[in-house]
């Protein structure tokens, strides 16, 4: 029985947090009760591991192939496919794994609780589930036992993948020293040398010890009751169990007396073989106490916020490095919190000058004191981040949830840090002591001796050897294989290959139908005041005291060379000094009365020219009180902006090439996409230009070469000349506020009237299809092809196709079969293509020929039900709830693509209505007509790309 044991309103949040305990088995249910249509549901466990072959990761992949209750081979993905979800996944951290769900339909909710606690529970952890999601060995051509041995399995790609990212390398490497006595010296995601040693008994006994029902804690979130919530989890869980007193926990780390110095290695990208990464390091208290939390937070902004935080800004202006290490801050995943900070672009040998230029500049900061004025700034700072109510992509619950998930897991009081306004005003009672901040820096970092200094250094031949490492892993393993062995590792290839090829009866699932699809949905409105020939849209809605604000500004057009630094231009802009300011007192504005302001270019549809015109996108965000001053700091960062301070000029460029080439790793299939329709059309070939691979090189280059001649001072001319191009009053304006539109202090009455939208040129088409080779151990493949925009009839149908051809195909050919981590097609309205992609994909010709033999499949196979499923995708995806303000801004940008209410109603109906022979018409109409390839790859697929007659480029 679930005993209420603590309840509380939480104003902040708006909801009613209770905490329930089960008298027999001690797992808690937190029931976030909130009036949100959208309803939400997770299952967490403890899960320690103990070495880094990946056991918590490969058991929640191998959790979702098949259950007591429902015994297919895939439900998780069959069920994306068969629900009206608004969000379904499954994360495992470095000390638990969980489970979560959202929906909007009732019906829904209850069939995807049944999945999720039945898979989670009582799985089957089949071993050829193991072996596919896992590892498995496999000779090269399946059946000659004469052939090498290969690794296969889709989380051992995955993290071949994941360590490619030098981001990965630098905080796992770190963890190894920085806890070297507790769980979180291992990778829980899992080492691909070391995965290979994970047996799938030692992961079946993971499995019963972990995921035991004393060990997990149940969360709820909406408009529900939570007593069917307590008595489904106990005639369908509990009465299966019997509780246990195990206790599984994560201790806290042993502390080091005297600080650590290492050295370790890396695989640089290509031409970058002179970057070593240097990062200093503490650990401090504990994550999950809401004090030492907000403390930490506060700390960390005082110090790093932004480019007059003092120790940033010695980090940025010193010549040591290139630019701050992505490591730079605090991280709150681990049961004990980290502060970190460093550079990346360090010359060799300097790596105890980093450590003796940070430690310098916290004992001035300590000795010199700080002033109110950057203690009060940090404090607003962390009240927007308090009440900010994010869009990111998952639900508002299940960020809540997650917020308060490490207490539970730390057997903690999950209210103290939903509660923060409580800790935020004992934060603020402790600034009145004297010295307060000074003396938590004292303490946490100067005077703390569990400190890591960690350096990686480039060895262009790391990738190479880690593969040798395996290779000859895998020859001791050969050595020792009987005929017995080879044999079975045979007859497990047929096996699997079998299993996967098998038809599963999807009706042992539950399902909603096209029927349970709502027949309309409600879209944000806004009170539109015109001035001019100005549009002003405000949308009021519960944004929990916080004011966003955009202003579009005309441009005119920029030359290809302009347009080449555009994006560089609009990252710089909030950046730099503006009239009488230099730059460190912008910053200092910019923090004390906004959230932040960003700016960057936009290429909006002109349906009457069938052209596109250009804008640059000023954006800000605000506590209520600071409107009228944000809007005031937004057009002076326009209108008065200096590009005058060369070192600051080139720091930024450094520091955006540093993030673009750390972004690769993650975002591989999208710059492949993106790059394979830059040779489709010229609207796609300029969006590539813009924010692409051909950006993330262009911007490569120039920030490696920007000190030799007169480049620098040719930039800023680019710049100047861009920045004559703008009008300095805008043509439309976005802002979303909990305020009624008569009190706001968002003003309409500019100095100036504004000359109309001016169409900008397109880039030429890119007349190769180009391997892009960097630091990857794994392949991203894209394929595009020629199709319509999004007011055409064919593209709702289209959308449904690539729902279709992921669901039908593409997931069991290149993910089950292949070992990707994930492929999938999609219809791009925007750059009028249709895309096919892969992502951390072990093979690459092989990828291609997949997506050719898709496109076969599509002509003859596609059922009814396959429609369905792909119907039930898409308007999950269109009805999707978002935060207040995401609901609000992606209506402006909708109405700034001239997609109004009725169209984006038409392309929705259009959906819902769709047919079998109108997807089978669109496949022969558009998918064999001539494509255009592009894949970003690491060294070792040289050879195969150019087989495929790619041109070859080092990005």
């Amino acid at each position: 029985m679930f005993n209420l044991e603590d309840q509380k309103y939480i104003k902040l949040l708006d909801l009613n947090a209770q905490i329930y305990t089960e008298s027999e088995f001690k797992c808690k249910h937190i029931h976030l009760d909130s009036s949100s249509d959208e309803k939400v549901f997770m299952v967490a466990f403890r899960t320690i591991p103990e070495d880094s072959t990946g056991v918590a990761h490969i058991l929640e992949h191998t959790a979702l192939c098949g259950s007591k209750k429902y015994p297919v081979r895939d439900p998780f993905f069959m069920m994306i496919r068969r629900s009206l979800n608004t969000f379904m996944n499954a994360f495992t951290s470095s000390d638990w794994t969980a489970y979560p769900f959202a929906t909007l339909n009732d019906k829904d909710f209850n069939n995807l609780l049944s999945v999720y606690l039945d898979s989670s529970f009582f799985p089957n952890l089949d071993e050829l589930d193991f072996c596919q999601e896992g590892h498995r060995l496999e000779y090269s051509d399946g059946s000659d036992i004469d052939n090498e041995l290969e690794i296969k399995g889709v989380v051992y790609n995955e993290m071949k993948g994941a360590m490619s990212s030098v981001s990965s390398q630098l905080w796992h490497g770190l963890s190894k020293h920085l806890y070297s006595s507790s769980t979180y010296k291992h990778n829980s995601g899992g080492n691909p040398e070391d995965i290979i040693d994970l047996t799938h008994g030692y992961l079946v006994d993971f499995h019963k010890k972990h995921y035991h029902p004393s060990n997990a804690t149940f969360f709820t979130f909406g408009d529900i009751d939570p007593s069917e919530i307590q008595e489904y989890i106990k005639k369908n869980v509990l009465e299966s169990f019997e509780p246990s007193n195990q206790s599984i926990k994560v201790e806290n780390e042993k502390r080091i007396t005297s600080p650590k110095t290492v050295t370790e290695f890396y695989n640089p990208m290509p031409n970058d073989e002179e970057n070593h990464h240097v990062v200093l390091s503490w650990l401090l208290g504990e994550s999950h106490d809401p004090i030492e939390l907000l403390e930490s937070y506060l700390v960390s902004n005082i110090l790093l916020d932004n480019s007059a935080s003092p120790l940033r800004k010695a980090l940025e202006n010193t010549e040591l490095g290139r630019s701050l290490s992505p490591l730079t801050g605090l991280e709150t995943d681990h049961k004990e919190l980290v502060f970190a900070a460093g550079l990346e672009g360090v010359e060799s040998g300097k790596q105890m000058e980093v450590e003796e230029l940070i430690l310098d500049c916290l004992k001035d900061i300590v000795k010199n004191g700080i002033s109110e004025e950057l203690i009060a700034s940090s404090l607003h700072q962390l009240e927007i981040r308090q009440r900010e109510i994010t869009g990111s992509g998952m639900p508002y619950g299940l960020q809540i949830m997650l917020s308060c998930l490490p207490a539970c897991v730390h057997n903690d009081d999950p209210l103290r840090v939903l509660d923060l306004d409580s800790s935020f005003s004992v934060i603020k009672n402790n600034l009145k002591s004297n010295k307060y901040i000074e003396n938590l820096i004292k303490k946490k970092i100067i005077e703390n001796t569990h400190r890591v200094n960690y350096s990686l250094v480039p060895d262009p031949n790391f990738n190479n050897k880690n593969e040798e490492k395996i290779k000859n892993k895998v020859l001791q393993k050969s050595k020792n294989l009987s005929q017995e062995d080879k044999q079975q590792i045979i007859d497990l290839a047929s096996n699997l290959k079998e299993r996967q090829e098998a038809i599963d009866n999807p009706e042992i699932l539950p399902k909603v139908t096209k029927e349970d699809i709502p027949s309309s949905r409600t879209y944000a409105n806004p009170s539109i005041v015109k001035n001019k020939n100005i549009n002003n849209y405000y949308y009021e809605t519960g944004t929990n005291g916080i004011t966003y604000h955009s202003m579009i500004f005309p441009c005119n057009n920029l030359s290809d060379e302009e347009f080449k630094v555009a994006s560089l231009f609009g990252s710089t802009l909030t950046e730099i000094g503006i009239g009488k300011m230099n730059y460190e007192e912008v910053q200092k504005i910019q923090s004390a009365i906004t959230g932040g302001i960003s700016s960057n270019f936009v290429l909006l549809p002109n349906a009457k020219e069938n052209k596109h015109n250009l804008g640059l996108k000023i954006s800000s965000k605000c506590l209520e009180k600071n409107e009228e001053q944000m809007q005031k700091l937004m057009l002076q960062t326009l209108s008065e902006a200096k590009f005058e301070n060369k070192d600051r000029i080139k720091d930024m460029l450094n520091f955006i090439s540093s993030g673009n080439e750390r972004s690769i790793i993650q975002n591989g299939h999208m710059l492949a996409m993106s790059n394979a329709g830059a040779q489709v059309n010229n609207i796609a070939a300029t969006n590539d230009m813009a924010a692409g691979i051909n950006f993330i090189t262009n911007t490569s280059n120039l920030s490696k070469n920007i000190d030799k001649q007169d480049n620098l001072s040719d930039y800023l001319d680019l710049f100047a000349s861009i920045k004559s191009k703008i009008a300095t009053t805008p043509i439309r304006t976005f802002t979303a506020s909990s305020l009624n539109q008569s009190q706001t202090g968002i003003g309409y009455k500019f100095k100036d009237s504004v000359e109309p939208f001016d169409s900008q040129n397109y880039f030429d088409i890119q007349d190769r299809s180009i391997g892009w080779i960097t630091g990857a151990q794994v392949c991203y493949c894209a394929e595009a092809f020629p199709t319509v925009d999004s007011f055409h009839d064919d593209a709702p149908i289209l959308s449904v196709l690539g729902a279709v051809l992921r669901n039908g195909y593409l997931h069991s050919a290149i993910r089950e079969k292949g070992g990707a981590y994930g492929s999938g097609a999609t219809q791009d309205s925007h750059n009028k293509v249709f895309k096919f992609f892969s992502y951390r994909d072990p093979r690459c010709s092989e990828t291609f020929n997949d997506f050719a033999k898709s496109r076969e499949w599509a002509l003859k196979n596609i059922t009814a039900e396959h429609l369905e499923e792909g119907v039930l995708g898409v308007i999950s995806s269109i009805d999707k709830p978002l935060s207040p303000y995401g609901e609000a801004m992606n209506d402006f940008s909708n109405t700034l693509d001239n997609k109004d209410k009725d169209k984006r109603l038409h392309f929705r109906s259009r959906v819902k209505d769709c047919t079998v022979n109108e997807l089978v018409n669109v496949a022969g109409k558009y998918l064999f007509n001539e494509s255009k390839k592009s894949l970003i790859a690491g060294e070792s697929y040289i050879d195969e790309i150019k087989k495929l007659n790619f041109e070859i480029k080092n990005i």
